[in-house]
């Protein structure tokens, strides 16, 4: 099962994020959370992995709860998610 997205603690080997632990949406708040301080990233397929589980609108819910990116609409909310997926490297 490939790592779609990586937190980086606990240290040395910090902690993989599969497909199984993303289909959990308290994983993804708690993902969005390390985002929000820098601390984790998701590759490009792990962003496609959670846009085809969850969608915008759900995606958007989650991270509304996280406070990881700063938006009030949907429209900024895809805006940011489609960059932050264009700077996201290939592998994790």
């Amino acid at each position: 099962m490939s790592v779609l997205a990586f937190y980086v603690y606990p240290l040395p080997q910090g902690t993989p994020f599969t497909s199984d632990d993303l289909s959990v949406s308290d994983n993804v708040e708690k993902l969005f959370d390390y985002m929000q301080i820098l601390l984790a990233v998701v590759s490009k397929e792990g962003w496609n992995f959670l846009i085809q589980k969850y969608g915008y609108e759900r995606l958007f819910e989650i991270n509304s709860r996280s406070g990881w990116i700063d938006c009030e609409t949907i429209e900024e909310f895809i805006k940011a998610l489609k960059y932050e997926k264009e700077i996201s490297p290939e592998r994790v």
